[in-house]
């Protein structure tokens, strides 16, 4: 990672720049941005506000949550964290999260979510393998229509993950050393089939029987979406109906995983067996 400094901050002005800091990274109009007097509240209440900082003083990314209470006992609830354009392969997020774990741990908490667009190849892969998250809760159309550049054109559909932070799962994760397993016998209940403006997704197999299952979903979402809306509706209620089905049936996320060949295919790695959590 370049020199940066990550730091959790409170202060008014820093969480001010915060705020444009969210219109650059997502491309959202000035009201749909978290705005700097609820962050420093949550700062105040259990919550933590994160930024990377270059040598120039420049905030590069930033990483934002808040207390939550779920089943009777306490979360803490990342809701954003982003990382500025030309940024994104650095590192930068995964320091940020890794410093968001820290804090969490120091509050006391044991467990966090979030959610994110299922979609969103580059977001799985990190959510369930670098970090060494888990999900098994899916939400349709969780925010309605989103008006960011980033959003805008499908569902708002959404994955919430579970992150439990004193897991040996998630300690081997964020220490650098995620689990690495081969899933090719894993057969796919649902796949990317060839297609003029893109790979289009097979009719999804809802009642596959095996311990483990993959979903493939297209590494190359955001394009797709700007090339044709209706194939990126397509991948929307196909994964959709995938995801209900087998999370409903018990199934827990538990990776995502890559496979390079004539072309990279992103698969989620489901599974009914124990695991950590």
């Amino acid at each position: 990672m370049p020199e940066v400094e990550i730091r959790t901050v409170t202060d008014i002005e820093t969480l001010r720049r915060v705020e444009v800091l969210q219109m650059e990274i997502w491309g959202m109009p000035p009201r749909e941005v978290v705005p700097a007097h609820q962050l420093k509240a949550a700062t105040g209440a259990g919550g933590a506000v994160i930024v990377a900082v270059d040598a120039a003083g420049d905030l590069v990314g930033f990483c934002y949550g808040f207390a939550g209470w779920r089943q009777r006992r306490p979360l803490f609830y990342s809701h954003m964290a982003g990382v500025r354009g030309g940024r994104q392969l650095q590192d930068i997020g995964f320091a940020l999260k890794r410093a968001q774990r820290e804090a969490a741990l120091a509050m006391g908490y044991d467990h966090a979510v979030w959610t994110y667009d299922p979609l969103q190849s580059v977001n799985a892969r990190f959510n369930l393998h670098k970090l060494g998250a888990t999900a098994r809760r899916y939400y349709r159309n969780y925010y309605g229509e989103m008006p960011d550049e980033l959003n805008q054109g499908t569902d708002s559909d959404r994955i919430e993950v579970d992150w439990a932070l004193r897991s040996r799962r998630v300690e081997a994760a964020v220490g650098g050393r995620p689990a690495e397993r081969d899933w090719q016998e894993a057969p796919r209940v649902l796949e990317a089939l060839p297609w003029t403006e893109g790979p289009a997704p097979s009719d999804p197999v809802l009642h596959a029987g095996a311990p483990t299952v993959r979903i493939e979903i297209p590494t190359d979402f955001p394009q797709i979406r700007q090339r044709d809306r209706g194939l990126a509706r397509a991948w929307r209620v196909a994964t959709r109906e995938a995801f209900q089905t087998y999370f409903g049936r018990g199934y827990t996320a538990v990776d995502f995983a890559l496979t390079r060949g004539e072309r990279l295919r992103g698969d989620y790695v489901l599974s009914r067996e124990p695991h950590e959590d």
